[in-house]
């Protein structure tokens, strides 16, 4: 008898745990979520350059040719502008 209670008590324990750490895992996903939408909305606008840099590294807001060359503006990265 007290083997079976103590059985039938082990298994409610592990069935508990099991449930709190399902909830606790759960709960941590939503805020990744919300994180990720708030990470899209701060997108910095576009920059577009010479790709012969004619003028240097000036930037333009709007996709269009180069007063210079008239070549296509391409679109700026800011890993390329890093100089060491």
């Amino acid at each position: 008898m007290k083997d079976k209670k103590n059985k039938e008590m082990r298994i409610l324990i592990s069935a508990t745990a099991l449930l709190v750490s399902i909830l606790i895992a759960s709960c941590g996903n939503n805020s990744n979520e919300e994180s990720n939408s708030n990470a899209a909305e701060q997108v910095e606008p576009a920059s577009y350059e010479c790709p012969m840099k004619c003028e240097g590294d000036k930037m333009y807001a709007e996709k269009g040719t180069c007063p210079v060359c008239k070549m296509d503006l391409e679109l700026a990265y800011k890993e390329a502008k890093l100089r060491i």
